[in-house]
């Protein structure tokens, strides 16, 4: 038996534990999403993960690809949620009757309309945002100092992977 055929035997049941293990903490991840986002009720109805992902990215300029937007349009929408263009408009829609969104048509060109998280929207995201932290910072507190560090490192190359990711 080649000592090298332990090696990567091991490491490829490491590799599985890895990846089994990153593909149930991002599910439990969602659900952790999903638990916040539905203690948030507008006009007695809870805000789904695809309208608060819309609301962050038109708060943030967190899926657009340039600087914070103040606005974007429905294409752009469409573009960085990776939605079908129906499928956007019918969330715009929906936060719009909320309240959270409006529309506003371009002077120069009627065809062009933009969409800005309202002040309603703002707030929300805002609410949100800051309880998700809190919740999250009482969980990283029960990290000692090495471990915060580690799962920092482990993040940064976690994102620069996923941003990077050309499949």
């Amino acid at each position: 038996m080649n000592p090298n055929d332990d090696v990567t035997e091991h490491d490829a049941l490491l590799s599985a534990q890895i990846i089994d293990g990153f593909d149930e903490m991002l599910f439990l991840m969602m659900r952790f999403t999903k638990q916040q986002l539905v203690k948030e009720l507008v006009d007695d109805t809870p805000i789904t993960p695809p309208q608060f992902g819309l609301l962050w990215c038109l708060s943030t300029g967190g899926c657009h690809e340039s600087a914070h937007e103040a606005s974007q349009t429905m294409s752009e929408i469409s573009d960085n949620m990776q939605l079908s263009h129906g499928a956007a408009t019918g969330l715009v829609d929906r936060l719009q009757r909320l309240g959270l969104v409006e529309r506003n048509r371009s002077k120069v060109d009627r065809r062009v309309v933009s969409i800005h998280i309202s002040n309603e929207g703002e707030k929300l995201v805002q609410r949100i945002h800051t309880r998700r932290r809190e919740v999250l910072r009482k969980m990283l507190m029960r990290l000692n100092p090495e471990e915060r560090q580690l799962l920092l490192k482990i993040d940064s190359m976690m994102k620069d992977m996923l941003t990077n990711n050309e499949e």
